[in-house]
């Protein structure tokens, strides 16, 4: 189970990389056809997700995860849970992973807030 938990630790930390410079292309091959992505913001499936990528700042350059954990859903799932930082904010994040062909996809991308979203002052 460690390695499992090393290949998609090793993934995930690669789509965070690939959100901070909007690589679309990543995340064409990183998620499954049924992707969904569930955030304070709203539910969003793969092709709003892409949008989303390309429309909006996200930016991630000092991400630091901590606690991850994983837990196997058969041969040909997991999710992955873990703590993230980056930016004074704190979210609790969990990624349903399938595996398909040999390749693990993001199917469903989970994140909560540690405390909750506030909103610059107007």
């Amino acid at each position: 189970m460690e390695d499992r938990l090393a290949v998609l630790l090793d993934i995930e930390k690669r789509a965070w990389e690939a959100a901070d410079t909007r690589d679309v292309e990543f995340y064409r091959d990183y998620l499954a056809p049924e992707a969904l992505v569930v955030s304070p913001w709203g539910i969003l499936d793969r092709e709003g997700i892409l949008r989303d990528l390309v429309e909006n700042p996200n930016e991630f350059p000092k991400y630091a995860i901590t606690d991850p954990k994983i837990v196997p859903l058969g041969e040909e799932g997991a999710v992955l849970a873990y703590t993230v930082s980056f930016g004074g904010q704190t979210l609790y994040v969990s990624t349903v992973y399938v595996q398909a062909g040999g390749r693990w996809r993001a199917a469903v991308h989970q994140r909560t807030p540690a405390s909750p979203p506030t909103c610059p002052a107007d």
